[in-house]
């Protein structure tokens, strides 16, 4: 939600004048944005957006007819055309009737906290109608006492993100108006008070620090949430608020050893301190910064769009921070997906080249079957194949239903699945590289002009022949070793020895049939202990270990099958990471993969 919405609903309230909002609750495919509220009054007349275009046209009309029939809150949804293509996309909305007759002031409050920068939830229900609630950081809270409701909203604070809850049958969307991205400032000049500037724009609350008080004063800093001047700044850093959300602008030259260490203490993701890379190595060689924090401090800072004026370094800068908050390339959207890389598979392994590429700014998409029979769910991206999405060291992989919604998915930083294990949508994705990570010893229709440079993991692959390149997976002195000729170490079928333990590790299938467990990754499991079954078979534990890999319930296996990975280090085990051996892997082709393109 833009800024201003609520203080035109708190206007509108205090003048007893019914309006309606429009939320956007989902989209499928391509659209124009994946979030976003507006208010739509009698008139027509708009306050925010959710994106404009025919969508926006759609939405303006229905707001006004529910207004003009005194609707109930109710959803509705619109189909995304794209010139010839129909069909381009889905968006649902949602949109309630406020009729303002004589409530209690609700949206007064809302108004004040959006004012302010104060960071709020604005929950409703999408059943129950009228029943609407706020929640803001400060814990003040209106339109509901309901325990268990506050709390979800309470998590939403912390978490950063709109969501839907269902509570006794009833289904919320929880939302934050206020985005809850805030910057810490110090030093009142020129550059700061653009950036203090642009940001209120963007809907960021900031404070500011000096040590000079002419430089802090109201009517440079007019939309400050605090302005603190102190002796130093280390000083004024002890009266501020800092969080994971805050992000940090030093334009300074008080800026010490003492303030650095206060601000590495904090949760700050981001130190940019203003200077030219002389002043930046003078600062180094000032101020000392331990190796494990250096990703978080930027110097010079900004992006490289050629600025001078303070305004313009306002733009660079805020442009870094959110590419650094959304943990986006930066490139332009024009070339965005000019080095797209399709990985086929999205087992441990893969995910773990997944991961390896898209950290390093490349655009990946996975293609994988419609039931994976990946069994390290937990390391897996397959398992959004199942559950819709799947977060894995704070990547988001979601499973999408076209190439349009996967390249939409993936320009919102998120790693698409389609459901394609026969590469039918390589034509359209037209991608410079191809990794067949799918590890199933032998080539299932990879091809060696399938693109500019195709990849191989494992054996079952000759380099020059089924790709140009494979890439060693045996653990050992050869792992992630890069053959442009020949094979991989042929199968030995032995897993990697773990404590002293190898083939009893891994267990597998008794019998064809379903399969079915009671227990999950992360167990304790003990020798001989029952812990599946495959029909009516059962499935014993062949060590004392953790659960460290399960296959997926309901799915028809045959004799022999993989289906439980037993770790004998029990609780040493790490089960939520991916592993060194993925690492190694995702490493060897990223290699691979920036020696070619920086060759053409």
């Amino acid at each position: 939600m833009n800024k201003n919405m609520f203080s035109r609903a708190g206007e509108l309230e205090a003048a007893s004048f019914p309006f309606a909002l429009v939320t956007i609750l989902n989209t499928t495919g391509s659209a124009s944005r994946n979030q976003g509220s507006m208010l739509v009054e009698r008139t027509g007349a708009i306050t925010s957006t959710i994106g404009g275009g025919a969508l926006e046209a759609f939405a303006i009309e229905a707001a006004c007819r529910a207004l003009e029939e005194e609707h109930e809150d109710y959803s509705v949804s619109f189909t995304v055309d794209q010139e010839a293509k129909k069909g381009a996309g889905e968006v649902s909305l949602f949109i309630q009737v406020v009729e303002n007759r004589g409530e209690n002031p609700f949206f007064a409050l809302a108004k004040e906290w959006e004012q302010k920068s104060i960071p709020f939830v604005f929950g409703f229900s999408l059943q129950s109608k009228s029943s609407r609630f706020l929640l803001s950081s400060t814990q003040q809270s209106v339109g509901s006492s309901d325990a268990v409701l506050l709390d979800h909203a309470k998590k939403s604070l912390e978490e950063g993100f709109d969501k839907r809850v269902e509570i006794a049958g009833d289904e919320h969307f929880l939302t934050l108006p206020v985005p809850l991205t805030n910057l810490l400032l110090i030093g009142g000049g020129h550059v700061n008070q653009a950036i203090a500037n642009l940001a209120h724009s963007l809907g960021y609350g900031f404070q500011m620090v000096e040590t000079r008080s002419e430089f802090a004063t109201g009517e440079l800093f007019a939309y400050a949430k605090e302005l603190v001047v102190a002796p130093t700044i280390a000083e004024g850093l002890k009266r501020v608020s800092i969080n994971r959300f805050t992000y940090t602008v030093v334009a300074s030259h008080t800026f010490d050893q003492d303030a650095l260490e206060h601000l590495l203490a904090t949760a700050t993701p981001y130190i940019g301190i203003l200077g030219s890379r002389l002043k930046a190595r003078m600062l180094f060689e000032r101020i000392s910064v331990p190796p494990n924090q250096k990703d978080r401090l930027f110097c010079p800072i900004g992006l490289d769009i050629g600025t001078e004026t303070p305004s313009e370094i306002a733009l660079s800068v805020l442009a870094q921070i959110m590419k650094e908050k959304n943990k986006r390339t930066g490139k332009a959207l024009r070339d965005f997906a000019k080095n797209l890389v399709v990985v086929r598979g999205g087992g441990d392994l893969a995910t773990g080249v997944i991961m390896r590429l898209v950290r390093a700014g490349l655009p990946v998409v996975v293609l994988e079957t419609e039931k994976p029979t990946v069994i390290r769910t937990t390391v897996s991206f397959a398992q959004a194949m199942y559950g819709g999405a799947t977060k894995i060291e704070g990547m988001l992989a979601k499973r999408c239903n076209d190439v349009e919604e996967a390249m939409t998915a993936m320009q919102s930083g998120i790693v698409p699945l389609l459901v394609d294990p026969q590469g039918l949508s390589l034509e359209k994705l037209k991608p410079i590289c191809i990794v067949d990570a799918i590890l199933a010893k032998k080539n299932l229709g990879t091809h060696i002009d399938d693109a500019p440079l195709v990849l191989a993991l494992g054996p079952g692959f000759t380099a020059g022949v089924d790709c140009h390149v494979v890439i060693e997976t045996k653990r050992g002195h050869s792992l992630g070793r890069v053959i442009r000729e020949g094979e991989a170490i042929a199968n030995t079928g032995i897993p990697g020895i773990i404590a002293g333990f190898g083939r009893e590790r891994v267990v597998h299938s008794p019998s064809e049939g379903i399969f079915s467990s009671d227990h999950k990754i992360g167990d304790l499991v003990t020798l001989g202990e029952v812990i599946a079954h495959v029909g009516e078979t059962e499935v014993i534990a062949s060590l004392n270990g953790m659960i460290r890999g399960l296959l997926n319930n309901g799915l028809h296996i045959p004799t022999g099958f993989k289906i439980i990975d037993i770790d004998p280090r029990g609780l040493e085990a790490d089960f939520t990471t991916v592993s060194d051996k993925a690492k190694a892997i995702g490493g060897s082709v990223l290699e691979v993969l920036d020696g070619f393109l920086a060759k053409r």
